[in-house]
């Protein structure tokens, strides 16, 4: 499988949710999970409470358009799970000790008694809520990341993220305890843990909360969640009673302290004297992302591919089903209007951002013929979009197939599937016109010859228009790790000098066999670290080798490229079985480069699973290159469609094609 559309940076309740729902929509997702325990969402009480909480503006209206949302949203996912989500419009009972002061809508005395029997006999009045209600956060949280696991999304768990690589306002790439990673867009939902990879205004919060035990046959019974002045009591189905929660700037102080739960339980017990009898069950603790103004962080950021969701505070169950809405709507360049009252900017000039000066979007890629910043679309509303986004809610059901199917490398998209080389040409227009019938977007150019003038690469690096081919520089003729190290770098400068000033690629090449052109697996693997390190996008050529290619990804390179037999043989796909061994673990594209020597042996590979091909001989030197070239591009897309089409099983025996029953007899 090759690279995520998305990497969503968070594990917790925001981050599943926008990953399920991108998963829905087509999208290849991958999900970074520090923590899964640690989530924000299990130190929660899981209240669906906007007006409860006197919320107001556009938080009071983003609040409200989440809540419409929960009753379709857990209903489909628990169909798709067959987990409860608890979600319970139970209602929320707002008790006031002095009611003096309250609006003229508040309930007297004896009406907020009748809603919920037992309260202190010091409550005066309240307020009653019945669109409201609550979630079981904890089970909420299980059923989205079963749901994200069942649709295919690739939860990595254990996997921090260390540092987002960042080139003109675009990200590139990340570090994370793990290896390099990279997706067409990423989405920053961190929670507590934010401002570790970008300096948002976001810091932890630290809530303490405690679970009391309905006793059996108790005649106290709470049907309602009652929201005080300084603790809420919620109630759940089964019996629990989850009292929350403390509010602590404290950092990542942890555990729970004698003070925060002597502080729970008096303000419980205050409020519904009943509770004091209940047996205690569990107190636990959790960081909520809390920003300056108590609302969270949605939408673009500084880099046009990395998209902000965090920062949600105690509203982070609320806001679930919303904020994955949105999120999605703005990857795919359909921004809501009501983003911009959650966008990051807001904090610019507060002394809140430090370091988040705002810069302009950079100008599209040099190539017209690409997607003009990624796959996924990006801040610009004018982005095309890889799955289209209905215009009803989440409908979790299987992700449906799209026609959209573009090769992404290092964050950057491609349509086509077919890589092609400059090398054995017999002149210069024959390999342009070889090239544009190929359709293909990627051309390799071996950096040591153009630099050296070697015969037959005279003018080469001018002899193509490189703002419609990205150019990929190769360490072709490089027989150790140093050398091909050094060819790369000098590569990176002729493709800034030819105007790619944001081209990192390279085709790593490390072959000290002058007989039979094989690559030598250890330096390439010393070569592909170190350029890694020095931020490039590797394409490393190596034998079919399926250990070698998972190092090789280990190591952050962007695709792995095992050759399908000896460079310029014309053998075809001698690998066959290796080769799809590569593929069914790889987690970054893999391209089948070299041997190949027909249209034919072209589909083959790509009927492997391969992402991409690279050609040249088989091209340059066919009796006509140009009808070569179609003929090549043909086949790497007809391979590509039986692939995601799949073939009929193989049988021993016929089976017809037409049935035997209902036809004419000649009676």
């Amino acid at each position: 499988m090759g690279q995520a559309d998305v990497l969503v940076v968070g594990g917790g309740i925001i981050g599943l949710a926008i990953a399920t729902e991108l998963r829905q929509q087509g999208a290849n997702v991958t999900v970074l999970s520090r923590d899964f325990k640690a989530a924000a969402g299990h130190a929660a009480a899981g209240m669906l409470a906007p007006s409860a909480e006197g919320l107001t503006g556009s938080m009071l209206e983003l609040s409200q358009r989440s809540l419409a949302l929960y009753p379709d949203w857990s209903r489909k996912l628990e169909e798709l799970t067959g987990q409860d989500t608890g979600y319970w419009p139970s209602g929320i009972l707002t008790p006031l000790f002095d009611s003096a002061s309250a609006s003229p809508t508040v309930l007297s005395q004896a009406a907020v008694h009748y809603y919920q029997p037992d309260l202190s006999a010091d409550v005066t009045g309240g307020y009653w809520y019945p669109e409201e209600g609550q979630a079981d956060n904890r089970a909420l949280l299980k059923a989205l990341r079963i749901a994200a696991q069942e649709l295919g999304v690739d939860i990595q768990e254990g996997v921090s993220a260390e540092a987002f690589l960042q080139q003109n306002h675009h990200v590139t790439g990340i570090l994370t305890t793990h290896g390099h990673q990279q997706a067409g867009h990423y989405v920053l939902a961190a929670g507590a843990w934010s401002r570790d990879l970008l300096p948002v205004p976001v810091k932890p919060r630290k809530g303490q909360l405690v679970a009391l035990l309905t006793p059996p046959d108790s005649p106290y019974a709470l049907k309602r969640v009652l929201y005080g002045e300084h603790i809420y009591i919620v109630p759940r189905k089964d019996g629990r009673v989850i009292l929350g929660a403390t509010d602590e700037d404290v950092g990542f102080a942890p555990h729970n302290t004698a003070m925060g739960v002597a502080q729970l339980l008096n303000e419980a017990t205050r409020l519904y004297p009943p509770l004091a009898d209940f047996p205690l069950q569990e107190c636990w603790w959790g960081y909520r992302p809390v920003t300056p103004d108590e609302a969270p962080i949605l939408g673009t950021s500084p880099c046009n591919n990395l998209t902000l969701a965090t920062g949600h505070h105690r509203n982070g169950v609320l806001l679930t089903p919303v904020t994955a809405k949105l999120i999605v709507e703005a990857i795919q360049g359909q921004p809501d209007p009501l983003l911009d009252a959650f966008d990051w900017e807001r904090f610019i000039g507060t002394g809140d951002a430090v370091g988040m000066a705002h810069h302009p979007t950079p100008a599209p890629p040099i190539s017209p013929a690409l997607p003009a910043v990624d796959p996924l679309g990006c801040a610009s509303s004018t982005q095309p979009t890889s799955f289209p986004i209905p215009t009803t809610m989440q409908t979790l059901s299987a992700p449906p197939v799209t026609d959209d199917d573009a090769l992404v490398i290092a964050g950057r998209s491609f349509s086509s599937r077919l890589m092609t080389g400059t090398g054995k040409f017999d002149n210069f227009e024959t390999m342009r016109s070889s090239l544009a019938a190929s359709g293909s977007e990627i051309v390799t150019v071996a950096v040591r010859r153009v630099q050296t003038n070697a015969p037959g690469h005279e003018g080469l690096a001018q002899a193509i228009d490189w703002t419609k081919i990205w150019m990929l520089p190769n360490t072709a003729g490089c027989t150790s790790a140093d050398e091909a190290i050094r060819v790369a770098r000098l590569g990176r400068e002729m493709a800034k000098l030819l105007g790619q000033e944001d081209n990192n690629f390279v085709k790593l090449e490390v072959i000290p066999d002058a007989k039979y052109l094989l690559p030598d697996p250890i330096g390439t693997l010393r070569a592909a670290e170190q350029l890694v390190k020095e931020g490039f996008a590797v394409l490393p050529y190596v034998n079919a080798d399926p250990i070698l290619a998972k190092y090789l990804e280990e190591a952050g390179c962007a695709t792995v490229m095992p050759l399908g037999s000896p460079i310029g043989s014309g053998q075809g796909v001698r690998n066959a079985a290796n080769i799809q061994i590569i593929v069914e673990n790889a987690k970054i594209p893999v391209v089948v480069d070299a041997g190949i020597g027909s249209p034919s042996e072209a589909a083959e590979s790509m009927e492997l699973g391969a992402d991409a091909l690279l050609i040249n001989t088989a091209i340059a030197k066919a009796q006509d290159p140009i009808k070569m070239g179609r003929a090549m591009g043909l086949a790497t897309e007809a391979g590509r469609l039986a692939y995601l089409a799949g073939r009929i099983p193989i049988k021993a025996y016929a089976s017809a094609s037409s049935p035997l029953t209902g036809t004419i007899t000649g009676q």
